[in-house]
């Protein structure tokens, strides 16, 4: 089941790792998968692992319509809050958004999409780590991976950082203090850098609205 799981996340997160190695750029448009990354899910397990780091941890996804507790995650001290917006019109072939102030990339897979789609996303701007993606309530056909870096996070070095996954919310939260209730826990991969501490993470998502960084 472990490994299953292994598998399954790196080949989720394979379409993502041109974002991961441009994230200092911002998007000005989708960015089209390639055949060469289609050949890279079949061939290059191992060295697409290395490029990543090491898988630390593996949490499911949950779901509870009475919701499950969870807390916000802030940012670091350092990170500069401030709302940033990024927003392409992606169709069936795929394509790649990213907020590098953010440190946040989203990969739509060739087929998640039945039709161009104005993708918008937002990072709110407040001190914790969480989005707005637009439009509301879009479900996708495959999941779509978003890439969250976890240096400018308040659990970066932390124990805490191995607890860290994406939950869902159908509203905006008021108030992100205290314990919130998440509607769902998406699945999220967290990987290790070369430090062997927790460097980034990816969340798998099936459909659109308020996602935030969050520990149970």
């Amino acid at each position: 089941m472990i490994r299953s799981r292994f598998v399954r996340s790196l080949t989720l997160v394979l379409a993502t790792f041109v974002a991961l190695s441009c994230s200092d750029v911002t998007a000005t448009g989708p960015l089209a998968p390639t055949a060469a990354q289609d050949g890279l899910l079949s061939g290059l397990v191992g060295t697409v692992t290395g490029l990543l780091g090491t898988v630390l941890k593996v949490i499911g996804f949950q779901s509870d319509p009475n919701g499950i507790d969870v807390r916000a995650i802030k940012w670091a001290p350092s990170h500069v809050n401030q709302v940033r917006v990024v927003s392409a019109t992606i169709g069936y072939d795929g394509g790649t958004l990213a907020i590098p102030g953010s440190d946040f990339s989203i990969t739509f897979p060739r087929g998640a999409l039945s039709a161009p789609t104005t993708i918008s996303i937002t990072s709110d701007g407040s001190s914790y780590v969480s989005y707005d993606m637009k439009p509301h309530g879009l479900v996708f056909h495959k999941p779509v991976i978003v890439t969250q870096r976890l240096k400018n996070t308040s659990v970066y070095g932390t124990p805490g950082a191995l607890n860290a996954a994406c939950a869902y919310f159908a509203t905006d939260p008021l108030d992100l203090t205290g314990i919130l209730k998440a509607l769902e826990i998406e699945t999220t991969t967290i990987f290790s850098g070369s430090s062997g501490q927790a460097e980034v993470e990816t969340w798998q998502l099936n459909h659109f609205s308020r996602y935030m960084l969050a520990s149970g």
